[in-house]
């Protein structure tokens, strides 16, 4: 359905209503000549506010952020060459890690393709392949030839979108400006029950059936849909144990039995529960490697619903996306009176004390200490970004659980230095305190996007972790490269005489003792606006990670 035609729109001010009856309210991206005409569209009084990063590969974080926090599609703008090439990290992410990111890219004037035009990236051999590069890291990714081809481009995006993966739309200069008979429509309603009540019965009769124990694993999937309380019905229902993912972490929770985290950062004791369970549900998580590691050599029967299928094979899969209505079909007809044996439920087994490799930073905090005081002071209700790696191994475990706020780690590609972008984006789309947890070598390569945050006095504290080094890849070194030279150890660096003095309007703290570190911390979280808190933490600890602690086990036993 169509209403009469509106005289006098462009290009780019159809996609930015289209942005804004997706829910989009900002569009984060880096300005630009061949962007400039969809900044200006957005700016006239449209609700879709610009916010202007430092860089593209922050930008598409931003707008990743967002989208997992707010749970709908968000959307980055960059303009063309570098610009372009800058934001293919961000989109990488979004994609292995299954969020809904519309990326607009502008480029060169169509007259120009193939004429020498400034960074036109659409005329292979002679430039580089623009389509072909996006294309590897979308979902789909169109090029807009002509005006009139938008609407047809912007439907196909959003069918794409409602898949939990990227776009990108590259649209010439001219393209943008061009006028094009404005409609609008009523948009589909897309029914999320992508199975039968059957299937889900089914399922239910199977952990109703099973001889044994049973486990559930939760996912990112399942975290983006905040199905905490359905799954503790469930659990209950089938007198069984949860486990988690790492990007399914903020699933787990006081009232329900949890027995940690699987994969490479995984928790003994979940590898063992699987291992002693007759059926393991799996929800929400395509189990990748870094979800399913140690669970590989179990003989449990698996079940697996979620919107895709997993990444290995199953028992049985249920391709579901309301995830909520699935796991509520399952738990009302689980019969537990028709269970053979009493459910078992494996002991919880602590981690193992995490070792120093070699003598060196005597004194200082180990990131688990810090994780261990700051997070039993992080306010209720705030959303918390780590970055992968030591500090965000240290999270995973150690960070309270049950608390009221969203736990992210991206580790779909696993980038360093995402968090800072992502947890701007998500503050400016809640208005809630966004904490990162990041490493300094995370923040030399994208922590200055911390000028974003102090620009638009946003509620961030970024929790800098200062070892002087790159701490995962020290460990790496010592552990699998005895006696090679490190190439990972740094000079010292002053990060909080640095940001005092390059940001007046940034509130920065330090700590090298835990005294210090819980005087620093309330600190951080007072008042309004961003904080920085920077703790000199050990380079040479061993962080939680399931190979590092065999690794290090095995050694032990050799000497």
């Amino acid at each position: 359905m169509t209403n009469p035609k509106v005289a006098g729109a462009t290009v780019a001010d159809v996609i930015i209503r289209r942005l804004s009856a997706l829910g989009v309210d900002r569009i984060f991206g880096v300005h630009g000549a061949n962007i400039e005409d969809l900044y200006a569209a957005a700016l006239a009084g449209s609700g879709v506010k610009p916010v202007v990063a430092k860089h593209e590969f922050s930008a598409g974080t931003m707008a990743d952020g967002a989208a997992r926090i707010t749970g709908r599609p968000a959307a980055v703008m960059t303009t063309s060459g570098g610009g372009a090439m800058n934001v293919v990290a961000a989109l990488a992410e979004s994609y292995d890690s299954r969020v809904p990111v519309l990326a607009l890219i502008g480029s060169a004037p169509s007259a120009l393709e193939g004429h020498g035009g400034f960074q036109d990236m659409l005329d292979p051999p002679d430039t580089i392949d623009a389509r072909k590069i996006f294309s590897a890291v979308t979902g789909l990714c169109m090029k807009i030839d002509a005006p009139q081809q938008i609407y047809a481009a912007l439907d196909a995006a959003e069918r794409m979108l409602a898949t939990n993966r990227p776009v990108a739309l590259i649209i010439p200069k001219d393209i943008q400006t061009a006028a094009v008979a404005d409609r609008t429509r009523l948009r589909c309603v897309r029914d999320v029950r992508v199975t039968s009540m059957a299937e889900l019965e089914e399922v239910a009769a199977m952990m109703s059936d099973a001889r044994g124990a049973v486990t559930v694993l939760a996912g990112e999937e399942a975290s983006r849909q905040q199905v905490g309380a359905d799954l503790a019905e469930l659990v209950t229902a089938a007198d069984g144990v949860l486990a988690a993912t790492p990007g399914g972490r903020d699933l787990l929770g006081a009232g329900v039995p949890t027995v940690g985290l699987t994969g490479v950062m995984g928790h003994p004791s979940a590898a063992t529960a699987v291992a002693a369970s007759a059926v393991l549900l799996v929800v929400g998580s395509r189990l990748s490697l870094t979800d399913r590691a140690g669970l590989d050599t179990s003989d449990t029967i698996v079940i697996h619903i979620g919107a895709e299928s997993p990444t290995i094979d199953v028992d049985t899969h249920v391709g579901v996306t309301d995830l909520r209505w699935a796991i509520q079909v399952i738990t009302k007809n689980i019969d537990t009176e028709r269970s053979a044996a009493r459910r078992l439920v494996p002991g919880i087994e602590a981690l193992p004390t995490p070792a120093r490799l070699y003598p060196g930073g005597a004194g200082l905090l180990t990131s688990i200490q810090v994780i261990q005081t700051v997070g039993d002071r992080i306010p209720e209700g705030t959303n918390i970004f780590a970055d992968a790696g030591n500090v965000g191994a240290a999270a995973i475990h150690h960070l309270p659980v049950g608390r009221d706020g969203r736990f992210v780690v991206a580790l779909g590609m696993g980038g360093m230095g995402y968090a800072f972008g992502a947890a701007i984006g998500a503050a400016l789309v809640t208005g809630q305190r966004s904490v990162v947890l990041a490493g300094d070598g995370a923040f030399l390569m994208h922590g200055m996007e911390i000028h974003t945050a102090i620009e638009h006095r946003l509620p961030v504290t970024v929790v800098l972790f200062n070892n002087n080094a790159h701490g995962m890849c020290v460990t790496r070194e010592q552990l699998f490269f005895p006696g090679t030279p490190s190439v990972n150890r740094f000079r010292p660096t002053d990060f909080e005489a640095g940001l005092s003095a390059m940001f007046p309007g940034l509130t920065v703290s330090g700590a090298r003792s835990r005294t210090d570190l819980v005087t620093a911390t309330d600190h951080a979280f007072s008042g309004d606006g961003p904080h920085c808190l920077v703790v000199q933490t050990d380079p040479d600890e061993l962080p939680p990670f399931g190979p590092f602690l065999s690794a290090h086990r095995s050694i032990e036993e050799n000497r």
